[in-house]
């Protein structure tokens, strides 16, 4: 019984492993026992829950502290890609602190990208702004934000730190954001992301880029964000079309 026992799979492991923390109601930075302790008390062998400790560090699980052992990760904010709740409306639903770091913000001359994102004439002034976002305290995503400075004049006089870029946009100009469209891709940190971000320099990261649009289609915001995937991670709802709707397009 024992030699089956120890034939456990690394799924299985892992399985064990995320009923102990549930069982046992550890939170985020609780310690776990040893690995040799967990290996006798799931009956198996040290290589088989290595491997799923691995795997559940690369998940966000769990992290390991050198020296002093592994520990539970807290648990990751999940955007659900359909929709269009602000980041501050998304995070605060998980009971936490959202904050901002301006780093750059100033008026520009939109180039051919954000002419093409925005629906601008090229030379059109732009204001750009970049912030940190920060959960807890603790930086998870790294914004590029522009919008047309005509259409929305006095924008860069505002305090981004300490007011929301939406609520402003709708409260102070009367603009509601109501659709959008974005990508969502991988990329590497360069050394001022991973700076921004204190994440270690070519680390991966979610790259998402995009327009928010208003009632009447017309582009508002054109953004770029790269995000921790230790912090955040995305889902979204499949739906199946009918025949008729595949046929009409």
């Amino acid at each position: 019984m024992e030699e089956l026992g120890k034939s456990k799979s690394r799924n299985e492991a892992q399985e064990e492993l995320e009923y102990y923390i549930k069982v046992n109601h550890l939170e985020a930075h609780d310690k776990l026992p040893s690995e040799r302790e967990l290996s006798e008390l799931f009956n198996i062998n040290r290589s088989t829950l290595r491997a799923a400790i691995i795997r559940m560090i690369d998940e966000g699980k769990l992290y390991k502290v050198t020296g002093s052992g592994n520990f539970v990760q807290e648990p990751k904010i999940v955007r659900n890609l359909n929709n269009l709740d602000s980041l501050t409306e998304l995070v605060k639903g998980f009971g936490k602190e959202i904050s901002s770091k301006v780093i750059h913000a100033s008026v520009i001359e939109a180039n051919k990208q954000i002419m093409k994102k925005l629906k601008l004439p090229l030379g059109t002034k732009v204001f750009q702004m970049l912030r940190v976002r920060l959960i807890d305290n603790e930086p998870f995503a790294l914004e590029t934000s522009f919008i047309e400075y005509q259409r929305f004049e006095g924008i860069d006089k505002y305090d981004f730190e300490e007011v929301s870029l939406y609520k402003t946009l709708k409260d102070v100009y009367g603009v509601d954001i109501v659709k959008g469209q974005e990508k969502l891709t991988l990329t590497y940190a360069t050394e001022e992301e991973a700076e921004l971000l204190s994440v270690t320099y070519e680390s991966p990261l979610f790259f998402i880029s995009g327009t928010a649009e208003d009632k009447e289609d017309r582009p508002v915001e054109y953004f770029r964000s790269v995000v921790r995937p230790d912090k955040m991670k995305f889902s979204s709802i499949l739906v199946k079309k009918s025949q008729e709707e595949m046929q009409n397009g």
